[in-house]
């Protein structure tokens, strides 16, 4: 089921012509030339499509699904007779009613009159004669229009009609049951609703409905299909703890004031496909047994689906959250739709966009998660601030994330190692990849958990951001793609540093100055030459001596120094041939070739400065083939 499939209404709409068939058919008659022409299906949809103040004005006519041909072959009533159409083309014959002129647009019966001084009395005499001769049949109240506030909170065992009735003054069904199929199809409710606790053995059809004021539906049972397409909430609506078991639609029905489906449960499909929530939706708790479809459906304020469980599928494809939107403590038992929304091409793929914050805290994805192409705020957006802390994927391997831009994305606590990444945008700081763990206000809600133990730095807890960014590099090491990981193992080792107790100088922060975590190649090789050229000129310092030279020289027998020069050598004077001997020395010391070289350090200081160059130039080669080996290696090496 999606949001195009149209709920049974042509299923309902035939079965009272079953129910009407034992009924005698008058003979009929041809209409007398005072009455007005018959409606077509056309002036009807005009009419159900038309502002409620122009239809207070209007009387019900032939149902949609009647034709014109089949209008004209009833019994019309006698002039002095009501001429308002009613349930099964039936006339509805009652006497008229004598209201003040402009009243009523044409002659109508006391039932059908909007006179605000007629008589209550009459009126709810005649409203208990039709349920009483109704029995189990059928009770007709179509056109209906209720001077005062009904208490309607009985039992109802006839198949009730309310079709295009008018409640002026409110009405009360608390705790009411509809035995059989209730029609409120196009029902206006000028003032409260209240269905409270109502139970609804067989279907409950609220197509086209308008509520202008407050509707209650608390603890209300839809045992069959319960129909609120097209139905329109001007105020509050309250469904909380409401029981649809059979499937409930709500398709493109309007509630411009807040909506609640606490602890709702909806044992079958339940359908809000294009239904717009003006102000704040309320779904904490409600359980969806079946599927869940909310396509292309538009929340302009608050949506809290905290707590609710998604035994089925829960589609939210091209749905559009403009407030805060909470998932927390969610369960989705089946697929998780946050897609695109499109119909083979015949309309614009609109994606499913979060233009606030979204919580998806210690919710639990048991199945598919689909976040294609999901929009989570702009770049810059500060209030946009995804939160997937503490959420399980129990199949990581089928969550994905492609297309979506992740800069102010939470996933802390959160396993992200084994979760698609595709083509998605993180934030940045520079160069290098920057999770927004390290930017995140600490004293926002959302970074509960980065919040530091008391009497420390006021930084962020860097082991858990560390943890993230190691599962991070895994996860992209894994999927052939080294160049992000490297990214992902640089903010890794950043953040550890900064959690070491001497952020500056331990090995971590050396490690970082001599090759960026093992990333950089010519920083190494910068740091080699720098060593080389050191220790060249610090070896004339200790002193130099022929490597054939005994471990003791003889008095007579000194090293080579700044202090004592060498012959010079031909053109070349003393001080420059010190220097090549010193830097043959370094070069022959660092590449363990001490034959390369006439001279060797001298016994003591020189002999100590050869073991220091030696641990320095083989770290800093082993960095520089590390170095090498991850900007090459490839996924599985």
């Amino acid at each position: 089921m999606n949001d195009q499939q149209d709920p049974p209404e042509q299923k309902a709409t035939e079965q009272p012509q079953q129910t009407e068939a034992a009924v005698p058919e008058p003979e009929p008659v041809a209409a007398p030339k005072a009455m007005e022409p018959e409606a077509t299906a056309e002036t009807i949809e005009a009419e159900a499509e038309a502002p409620p103040a122009q239809e207070e004005t209007e009387q019900p006519e032939v149902p949609p699904q009647v034709s014109a041909g089949q209008a004209e072959a009833e019994e019309a009533p006698a002039e002095h007779c009501c001429g308002v159409r009613m349930h099964g083309l039936l006339w509805c014959g009652r006497p008229i009613h004598h209201a003040s002129a402009g009243v009523d647009e044409r002659p109508v019966c006391l039932m059908h009159s909007k006179d605000s001084a007629k008589s209550d009395e009459e009126f709810q005499r005649e409203f208990e004669r039709i349920l009483a001769e109704a029995g189990d049949g059928v009770a007709d109240f179509t056109g209906f229009v209720f001077p005062s506030v009904p208490r309607l909170d009985r039992k109802f065992s006839a198949r009730c009609i309310f079709h295009r009735a008018k409640f002026t003054q409110g009405v009360i069904f608390y705790k009411a049951t509809f035995t059989q199929d209730a029609d409120f199809r196009e029902a206006r409710f000028t003032q409260d609703a209240n269905f409270n606790g109502a139970t609804f053995t067989q279907a409950a059809e609220f197509g086209r409905a308008k509520f202008t004021q407050a509707a209650y539906f608390f603890e209300a049972a839809f045992t069959q299909v319960a129909d609120f397409s097209k139905a329109t909430f001007t105020k509050d609506a309250e469904f909380g703890r409401a029981t649809f078991t059979q499937d409930a639609y709500f398709l493109e029905a309007a509630f411009t004031q807040a909506v609640g489906f606490m602890w709702a449960t909806f044992t079958q499909d339940a359908n809000f496909g294009r239904a717009k929530f003006a102000q704040a939706a309320d779904f904490i708790g409600a359980t969806f047994t079946q599927s869940a479809h909310f396509n292309r459906a538009e929340f302009s304020k608050d949506a809290s689906f905290s707590g609710a469980t998604f035994t089925k599928e829960a589609d939210f494809f091209g749905a559009a959250f403009a407030g805060p939107t909470y998932f927390a403590h969610a369960v989705f038992t089946g697929p998780a739709r946050f897609a695109p929304f499109s119909i083979g091409g015949e309309e614009e793929a609109r994606p499913c966009e979060f233009r606030d914050r979204v919580r998806f805290e210690n919710a639990r994805f048991q199945d598919y998660a689909d976040f294609r192409e999901a929009v989570f705020g702009k770049s810059g957006n500060s209030t946009a601030q995804p939160v997937f802390s503490l959420a399980r994927f129990e199949k990581p391997e089928r969550v994905t994330f492609y297309k979506t831009w992740l800069g102010q994305t939470l996933f802390v606590n959160c396993d992200v190692s084994k979760l698609s990444f595709s083509d998605v945008e993180w934030g940045r700081d520079g160069e290098r990849v920057r999770l927004y763990e390290e930017t995140v206000a600490l004293k926002g809600e959302a970074a509960e958990a980065l919040r530091p133990p008391e009497r420390s730095r006021n930084e962020p807890d860097c082991h858990l951001i560390a943890e993230t960014y190691h599962q991070l590099k895994n996860n992209y090491d894994s999927r052939g793609d080294p160049w992000t990981a490297n990214d992902f193992h640089y903010g890794e080792m950043e953040m550890r540093r900064r959690s070491s107790r001497w952020p500056c100088v331990g090995l971590t922060a050396l490690y970082k100055y001599a090759s960026q975590y093992g990333l950089s190649m010519a920083r190494p090789l910068a740091w080699l030459a720098g060593v080389l050229l050191l220790f060249t000129l610090l070896y004339p310092v200790a002193g130099l001596r022929p490597r054939t030279q005994p471990v003791q020289p003889a008095p007579q027998v000194k090293p080579i120094t700044y202090w004592n020069l060498p012959e010079a050598t031909g053109w070349v004077p003393g001080p420059v041939c010190l220097l090549r001997h010193s830097a043959m020395t370094t070069l022959a010391v660092a590449s363990l070739q001490r034959e390369a070289a006439y001279y060797e350090p001298a016994y003591g200081l020189g002999r100590f400065l050869g073991i220091l160059e030696l641990a320095f130039t083989s770290t800093l080669a082993a960095l520089f083939i590390l170095a090498v080996r991850r900007q090459f290696k490839r996924g599985g090496d």
